[in-house]
Order: C-alpha cells, then structure tokens, then sequence
C-alpha cells in the first residue's frame, strides 16, 4: 500500500517561551501541562509497528531537555529515526545550546527543525536561533529552517530572512500562514483568502501527533482545531493501543484521499464546486470545513466505497512516489484513465 506514516509526532507539550501569532497550537509561556515520561515512553515502544520515525514537537519540547533526551535514546534503541522540532526559546546561550544539542545528538537525535520567521522574531532576537543552527550542524544533526511568512512577504524579503543560517543549514522550508490556531486572528493582510476553493493534495495527513493527553491527530497542526467526532481525529492512546489506533486509521479512505487529491478533489468526487459562502485561507481550512461536517463525510464515504475511486487513489499515490512493480505488467486502458482522473482530481 502507497499510504503510510512518514512520522509520528509526540507534541511534548504545548508550552512555550513564545507566542507567535500564527501558532497553530496556540502555545506559550502561560499553558500549563507536558506528556507524561512513561506514556511517552510506551508510545515510543508502540512506534516501530507502524512507522520508521519519531518527532518530538510542542510547543516546546525543549524545555524538558533531560526527558526528551532520554526518550530519544529509548527510540533510537528501537531503530527509529528520531527528529524534533524547536522555536529555540530554550537555548539561552550558544553554551547551552551546545551542551544540549550534543547530548542529544549522542543519546541518538538524527535531525533537528528550526522554526524562524517574522512571527518568531519579536520573541527572539536571530543571534539566538543562529547558534542552534550552528551548534545543530557541529553535532551533526542536519539542521532545517522551517519558516512561516504572511502573505504580503516578498520573495526577496524571505529569502533575505534566513540568508543568514545558509552555512549551517541543510534545507530551507517555507510556507504560507493559514487562519488556523492564533493565526485566526492576524490582521488583515497577513493571511491569503480566497472564495475560490482551494487546491492541491495535503502532505501532511501521512504526519500523525500524539497530544499530551492521548489524543491522536491525523497531522500536526490543523486538526488540533477539529470537531469532536472529525475523521481527523483518530483515537485516544490512553484508552486504547496507539499502534491499534494507527493501524486502523491506515485502512481509512478518506485519509488516503485527502493525502492523493486534496479537499478540493474529495468536493470533485460529488461534482460540487462550492460549499457554502465562506473565503479560504488554504486547503487547511476547506479540509476542516468538510470533515467538520457528518453530512459532507458521509457523502464522500460513500463515493470512495466505490472500487475505482479506490483504484484511482492508490495508482495516483503510488505514480506521486515514483514506485514500481517489482515486476512490469501490462497496463490496461481502464488503468490509464484512472490514474489521470485522479491527478485531475487532485488539481
């Protein structure tokens, strides 16, 4: 099967010395609470069934640097490939940021994520980040910088913004913020709308998170905002086994859909054009919009119960990761048609 968890996040807490206004997790100083050691630990344990990887997210998972460092030793014991993403808040120094980096680094860490962006910077001031980066790149932890702009960010300003970090960093990754979390209130002007429904297929649903209380998310960030019954919303771990939890969300069209085409090819499917009156701020949002609602899930339940819309996902996933079969066969002109109904889909 093309569907499968890349990673599977562990947001540590959602506590933060930070409070960005687009924090998809809506974290800062004041919210109280972290993931408990021993039912991390036992997640961790659960991971290798279902994934190859782990992430520790917040929030910020730094500000627990002992625990996650021995989280990270406990995952790397069990062959998963271990990352975690930070806002940096926690360094202080570029001594201390050292001494933590290189702890974790030996405890098993292989890659850390940097976010940094106009809406990290009033918080921080870059001298700060930049010795992450630097001391990320001396203990061999292939920095990223994950940065979020407002929609009335250049190009040159963007790439102007990070300039700085490029001998230390790996990659650059850069997005667009959407009106999810605290960002919902930005001013106007930051955030792109537009009444026209928006397309492309999600890269994140194949991202699962662990929430400090149990809950399992289908990716980090939007579905944190969803209603309580959301196909989004996969199950509680403190109820019930997280690899149980994974493996029966890994059997669920709908998230093999909306990871293949996007929300804008599941409205396709039912040869609608629009949903109520309302501007978009990206796929994000139509995708809450329809999960939110029980009568649009059912709707498009029952199209992708259909075995060629079925057909049509998988052939689209598997052509969008360049796999082949082990051995060619031939391929029928029923086939074709499909795959190419699905990339249309996927707009």
């Amino acid at each position: 099967m093309s569907f499968s968890w890349k990673s599977v996040g562990l947001m540590i807490t959602r506590r933060c010395p930070l409070a960005c206004g687009h924090c998809v997790t809506r974290s800062s100083p004041r919210v109280q609470g972290k993931m408990a050691f021993e039912a991390a630990a036992g997640w961790i344990r659960e991971i290798p069934r279902v994934s190859r990887k782990v992430c520790f997210t917040g929030g910020e998972p730094l500000l627990y640097p002992e625990e996650v460092r021995e989280l990270t030793r406990l995952a790397s014991q069990l062959g998963l490939s271990v990352s975690l993403v930070t806002g940096c808040g926690w360094a202080k120094n570029a001594e201390r940021a050292q001494r933590i980096l290189a702890e974790l680094a030996e405890a098993g860490l292989s890659q850390i994520v940097i976010s940094w962006d106009p809406f990290h910077e009033p918080f921080l001031k870059k001298d700060l980040p930049l010795s992450v980066a630097r001391a990320a790149a001396d203990c061999g932890l292939q920095p990223r910088i994950r940065s979020t702009y407002r929609a009335s960010d250049s190009p040159d300003f963007r790439a102007r913004f990070v300039s700085e970090f490029a001998p230390f960093v790996e990659l650059f990754e850069s997005q667009e913020v959407v009106a999810m979390g605290r960002a919902r209130s930005l001013p106007p002007g930051a955030v792109s709308r537009t009444k026209e429904l928006p397309g492309g297929f999600c890269p994140s649903v194949v991202l699962p998170v662990v929430d400090g209380d149990g809950r399992v998310y289908a990716c980090c960030g939007p579905s944190l905002d969803a209603a309580p019954g959301s196909p989004l919303v996969l199950g509680n771990a403190l109820e019930e086994s997280l690899a149980e939890i994974l493996e029966r969300a890994h059997s669920d069209p709908l998230l093999h859909a909306i990871h293949a085409f996007g929300p804008r090819g599941l409205l396709s499917l039912l040869g609608a054009e629009r949903v109520e009156e309302k501007e978009f701020s990206g796929i994000c949002d139509l995708c809450l919009r329809l999960t939110d609602d029980p009568g649009w899930v059912a709707r498009i339940r029952k199209r992708l119960a259909e075995p060629q819309i079925r057909f049509a996902i998988e052939a689209l996933l598997l052509a969008r990761k360049g796999e082949r079969a082990q051995k060619p066969r031939p391929v029928s002109p029923s086939a074709i048609r499909e795959r190419e109904a699905g990339a249309a889909l996927a707009g």
